[in-house]
């Protein structure tokens, strides 16, 4: 019988883990958990990253209520809530990253926020910067006289 130990690596404000370090450390700096990340979707677009204090004022401090199983409601505070997402995506510039780590960080569960659906919006972001427009944008931008 052969044994091997392996060092595992744990990013210290989510539960992802992995067997590299360099992997976990870059994940680490873009953490959505993280208060002090770095956005990668605003770096990306070439827009300022808003600092996250801001996101998390414009959201709601939810008090949870639980239905007969336990499990949490949010039914109450889905009006207030869709008012806070329309306001966010203001304040973070429409990141989709950014509105993520805001709604995280305030502990609210992503998929009860009705108005946000993180895939399809990065889906929308990637779409643009592979389209023609932005492309030339880009040329536009980095011209050489």
């Amino acid at each position: 019988m052969k044994t091997k130990r392996v060092w595992r690596y744990y990013c210290e404000y989510c539960k992802k883990s992995g067997c590299s370090k360099y992997h976990i450390k870059r994940h680490e700096e873009r953490c959505t958990k993280n208060p002090n990340r770095i956005c990668g979707y605003c770096k990306m677009l070439k827009q300022p990253q808003p600092e996250i204090s801001e996101l998390l004022a414009v959201l709601p401090k939810i008090e949870w209520e639980y239905d007969d199983y336990g499990g949490k409601s949010i039914s109450i505070w889905q009006p207030k809530l869709d008012k806070a997402i329309s306001k966010l995506r203001e304040v973070s510039g429409n990141c989709p990253a950014c509105i993520m780590a805001a709604l995280r960080q305030k502990n609210i569960p992503v998929p009860m926020v009705k108005e946000f659906n993180f895939s399809k919006e990065c889906e929308a972001i990637w779409s643009y910067i592979n389209s023609e427009n932005y492309q030339k944008e880009q040329n536009e931008n980095f011209a050489i006289y």
